[in-house]
């Protein structure tokens, strides 16, 4: 599976004339040779092979977590193949098997069905979506009671006695199960606040730090990245050529269309910097704080503290609860959405 990317490359320059053929590591900065043999992505980020170790060595720190592969930069699904080329001959039994968990995953499990598997290996077992979240494993070398919301081992009762200690725990794991649904919902916008979907098939994945247009390597699809939406129904001039580069005709007053490069902005907001790095970190703020917004008013202040209490889900968001309530989170402040003021006396 591959990621969206931009549709045309960042304009060249003397200072940018001889990066251009550069490859260098997304993690160390290294220069690389065009065909190495580390970890490559579809949208460009590359890794020479001692970063690809270490990002073996997080895979198999917790593989559950890790799966499926993604790029560490642009989050976007990796093919397969380039990871495997990293692996040694005692890592690919043990990757095979997790691998086969995230095939099972996509092609055998059915209506109102989910594929759980153990936090500790790799065993995994089909089972209805209204199953409990605890899960005894029946692997022999393994046999742990795990919870499958919070990843953690629980106790696990061979006969009708538990001790005080025991059932304490076992509590917080029903706790984690009670809040299982407001705790999915809490994760998925911390984790698409950081990337944009194709509207058409839904693969997501991050910009670079070329321009807003980009094209789908799954289904081909051309749409905006500030927008979200695709060519069909973003707002284009009529006086054009039904092309994406219509729907940057006159953005800056019109707040249906969208710039080219993020850089544009600053020209009409000053609350934009002037280079694509930061502003792309201003662009996921608001849509990370947007989308949290979003799950605090379908969940309201008392299921957002429990949550809290139990998973510290907001404490680890980087946002505070006054920033995700009261930020103004208006992407550009346009010129003639500006107050303006009253004409001298």
């Amino acid at each position: 599976m591959s990621t969206t990317s931009s549709t045309s490359a960042r304009p060249v320059t003397e200072s940018t004339k001889g990066d251009k053929k550069k490859t260098l590591c997304g993690a160390c900065e290294a220069e690389l040779e065009p065909d190495h043999g580390g970890i490559q992505c579809v949208q460009g980020h590359n890794f020479c092979t001692d970063c690809s170790k270490q990002i073996v060595s997080l895979f198999f720190s917790d593989p559950q977590i890790y799966l499926p592969l993604r790029c560490v930069l642009c989050h976007v699904e990796l093919n397969p193949s380039v990871f495997e080329r990293q692996l040694t001959p005692g890592q690919v039994d043990f990757y095979q098997q997790h691998m086969l968990v995230l095939v099972w995953a996509k092609e055998l499990v059915g209506e109102g069905e989910r594929l759980d598997n153990c936090p500790f290996c790799s065993f995994a077992v089909i089972r209805s979506i209204d199953d409990s979240t605890i899960f005894n494993c029946e692997r022999p070398d393994c046999r742990k009671s795990s919870c499958l919301i919070c990843r953690k081992v629980c106790p696990r009762f061979r006969n009708n006695f538990a001790t005080e200690a025991q059932q304490m725990e076992m509590i917080k794991h029903f706790t984690c199960e009670s809040l299982a649904y407001e705790k999915s919902l809490f994760d998925q916008a911390v984790e698409r606040g950081q990337k944009v979907p194709c509207p058409k098939c839904g693969l997501s994945g991050m910009k670079d730090d070329a321009c807003t247009h980009m094209t789908c390597p799954t289904c081909a699809e051309v749409w905006c990245y500030f927008c979200g939406l695709g060519i069909e129904l973003c707002d284009k001039s009529v006086d054009g050529t039904n092309s994406i580069f219509d729907h940057n005709y006159k953005w800056d007053t019109n707040p249906k269309r969208c710039p080219m490069y993020f850089t544009q902005i600053q020209d009409v907001d000053r609350r934009w910097a002037d280079n694509e790095i930061d502003c792309l970190n201003r662009f996921h703020r608001i849509r990370s704080l947007r989308l949290l917004r979003e799950v605090f008013e379908q969940l309201g202040s008392e299921r957002i503290q429990a949550l809290n209490n139990h998973f510290h889900s907001l404490d680890a968001c980087g946002f505070t609860v006054d920033e995700i309530t009261n930020e103004d989170l208006t992407l550009i402040q346009r010129r003639t959405q500006r107050q303006r003021r009253p004409p001298p006396e």
